[in-house]
């Protein structure tokens, strides 16, 4: 793969991660805003391939996106994804048509 389509896909991956990031932090629950406020997005290479994280460090946020057997589930991050996965798969499309020339 060329360069440029490797930066295009880098590029595409990343706006889509921050769509994705956006609509954790609007669909996040709060009560302090501190998980809401913790979470990032993050643009990493897994066998050298660019790979998006969208998380948080934040200990509780897993047992507020599944849930627990006293408080039931209010997911955030999966919700963000899923609302977005076409998005994404558009933003990277674009992205690599645009550093071939194509659009």
């Amino acid at each position: 793969m060329s360069k440029d389509a490797e930066t295009a896909i880098e590029e595409g991956l990343q706006k889509g991660a921050f769509r994705v990031e956006r609509d954790a932090k609007i669909n996040a629950p709060v009560d302090t805003g501190r998980m809401r406020a913790s979470i990032t997005t993050r643009l990493i290479k897994e066998d050298g391939n660019p790979v998006a994280e969208v998380g948080t460090n934040v200990s509780y946020a897993p047992l507020v996106e599944y849930g627990t057997s006293k408080k039931a589930a209010r997911p955030f991050l999966f919700p963000a994804y899923n609302q977005n996965k076409d998005k994404i798969r558009k933003d990277i499309a674009a992205a690599v048509k645009k550093s071939l020339g194509l659009r």
